[in-house]
């Protein structure tokens, strides 16, 4: 199998959100080394701090070729910034993805806190990526991912109790549909069990 995870490193998952992501990533990682059987990549991405404030997203390890010891010492010393370019990310993330196969099954797993937003102005021009246009983009990308037989997981980062009520909930099950999930990504039995459901599904 094949897992690629990709993890939003914008400004509001700072803090407790990130560490608790990057906790979860870490232990996903060293599962699939002791499986053997399962190649993982890992992605990060947000918005640069450059002049022109373009979405990036920066490879940080493939099992492949990359060490643990090596990803952990990325995953302590990244840090967020900026805002959610997700569904243009996702357009640079689908040529790293490795499409399911009769001898692959390929999996996606996302970890986001909320709403897909970006903008820029540049030479009187201005683009505004927010709201339920952004939400059908993504949207469009992952059913792009899907049609590709890979299989979508999103779990959603948030420290509100009554998330289900909140705006940013509502972009995100628009964003990811039924792949949409919130479990406490720091207890690893919720994630195995979610991950277990994620490795059963077929597209």
């Amino acid at each position: 199998a094949n897992l690629h995870i990709s993890i939003d490193y914008s400004g509001s998952m700072s803090g407790d959100k990130l560490r608790r992501c990057v906790t979860s990533t870490v232990a996903i990682v060293k599962a699939c080394e002791m499986a053997r059987n399962i190649n993982v990549q890992v992605s990060v991405r947000s918005t640069d701090t450059g002049g022109r404030a373009l979405p990036y997203v920066a490879m940080v390890h493939d099992s492949r070729r990359d060490s643990f010891r090596q990803f952990c010492h990325y995953m302590s010393t990244l840090s967020c910034t900026n805002t959610t370019p997700e569904g243009l990310c996702f357009e640079a993330i689908m040529k790293e993805l490795i499409p399911t196969t009769n001898d692959t099954d390929s999996y996606f797993l996302n970890f986001s806190d909320g709403q897909p937003t970006y903008s820029i102005s540049s030479a009187g021009d201005e683009i505004s990526y927010s709201g339920e246009a952004a939400a059908d983009h993504t949207r469009k990308q992952v059913k792009k991912m899907q049609g590709n037989g890979i299989n979508v997981l999103s779990y959603f980062i948030t420290e509100n109790t009554n998330f289900e009520h909140s705006s940013d909930w509502t972009i995100f099950k628009k964003c990811y549909g039924n792949d949409a999930k919130y479990v406490n990504v720091e207890n690893m039995f919720e994630v195995a069990k979610s991950m277990n459901e994620l490795f059963l599904k077929k597209s």
